[in-house]
């Protein structure tokens, strides 16, 4: 992935819903006025973080190749999935390999299409959701030997997984109502998506009263007719999704316009309400998160624009900072001084254990090319010669302060 990136963590958008939360009301909160124009920020990195570089660990047997994507840091862990093939690499922090699981296969201790990985550090165990037409959590332990198998609800079909607590993992009924482009058709939602799994045999132990009446996607189905024959094309805009902030969680629901934390006790703590609203613009304008600290979110808008993106034209797209003591508004550059010319920024959905915490994946041949174009400075201008060209990614660690 071509990234220097910043941490990721915030955000519940929410319309009509119903929570059990600390009170508050609109005028409490404060607003963020996507209809407005805020004075630009630039922010180093090196001043309000410490960064570390991790070269992950090569060799015949631990390859990532392309598709592999983080999944979980902590003071003692990286994970790495690779979804197509169906391979899990657990490593040290240091980089160096500690398990590589791959189960894939036929058998009942095997998932024929791995669709999430959930790493529960505490445990030391790894869920791996098999393909959504089986509804099957494959566990196996920190070494990799099959646990017990767990059965969710048939009903979900997509989603997005998450490390919760102990006992459950959060999971995020993606399923939205979805217009195939130039069609009428649509697909059934759940207005209440939020559902926490058990992680011993994957019933659903309790639903978070969250009611969302309107839900839109970030995903539609492009279809046309050629040589006889009806062709489809999903056309997807990148919208960051739902984080961990240290011990409670953090979500982003694009169909809503308050942010919220859910801690640990499934209380929704308001943070921010956004204006205009997002059920009041076509296409859609929504609002989600790049990164969140103590001090800070960091704020990402874009239009869901498909005729847009299915003509490969530009779609509009915002950032912004919201400091949480000043309570101002800006729009920020944030720049890495290991690699100054890197100004764009992406990040990986990664679960981190504890707050102030980013971690995103760097790939070799990325950094070798910046090195040779003497883009790099400090840290990484003394790394990367000290690496092999087909060495597998670096991982860049930030722990703000």
């Amino acid at each position: 992935m071509k990234c220097i990136c910043l941490l990721i963590i915030v955000c519940m958008l929410f319309g009509s819903q119903s929570c059990s939360r600390k009170s508050a009301t609109i005028g409490d909160l404060s607003v963020i006025d996507l209809s407005k124009s805020y004075p630009k920020k630039e922010v180093h990195l090196q001043g309000i973080a410490d960064i570390e570089y991790v070269p992950l660990e090569t060799s015949n047997t631990v390859l990532l190749g392309t598709g592999c994507r983080l999944s979980y840091v902590s003071d003692k862990y990286i994970v790495v999935s690779q979804q197509r093939f169906g391979d899990v690499f657990v490593f040290e922090r240091s980089g160096k390999i500690v398990t590589h699981l791959n189960q894939r296969g036929p058998g009942d201790k095997e998932y024929s299409l791995m669709a999430g990985v959930v790493f529960d550090e505490k445990n030391e165990e790894i869920f791996v959701f098999d393909s959504f037409q089986t509804s099957r959590i494959l566990v196996y332990s920190l070494t990799g030997e099959y646990k017990r198998t767990a059965k969710y609800d048939e009903n979900l079909r997509t989603m997005s997984i998450y490390n919760f607590d102990d006992e459950t993992i959060l999971v995020y009924d993606t399923s939205h109502t979805s217009q195939i482009m130039g069609t009428e058709s649509q697909r059934r939602y759940n207005e209440k998506p939020y559902l926490f799994l058990s992680k011993e045999d994957g019933s659903t132990v309790d639903t978070l009263n969250i009611f969302l009446p309107e839900r839109y996607s970030n995903r539609i189905m492009y279809q046309w007719i050629e040589n006889g024959r009806q062709m489809g094309q999903p056309l997807t805009i990148w919208i960051p999704n739902n984080r961990h902030f240290g011990q409670d969680f953090i979500i982003a629901d694009i169909s809503s316009d308050t942010i919220y934390r859910l801690t640990r006790n499934k209380e929704c703590i308001p943070i921010l309400v956004r204006t205009p609203s997002v059920h009041s613009s076509e296409p859609r304008k929504v609002l989600s998160y790049m990164m969140a600290t103590d001090n800070f979110l960091h704020l990402y808008s874009v239009n869901l624009d498909f005729e847009a993106a299915q003509r490969g034209g530009n779609i509009h797209a915002a950032y912004f900072l919201y400091e949480f003591e000043s309570g101002q508004i800006s729009v920020p550059t944030f720049i890495n001084d290991d690699f100054p010319s890197q100004t764009e920024i992406y990040s990986d959905d990664v679960d981190f254990p504890r707050k102030n915490m980013l971690a995103c994946m760097i790939d070799i041949t990325f950094l070798k090319d910046a090195h040779e174009e003497n883009k790099l400075k400090g840290k990484l201008e003394q790394l990367v010669p000290t690496l092999g060209e087909e060495d597998n990614p670096v991982i860049m660690i930030v722990n703000f302060k």
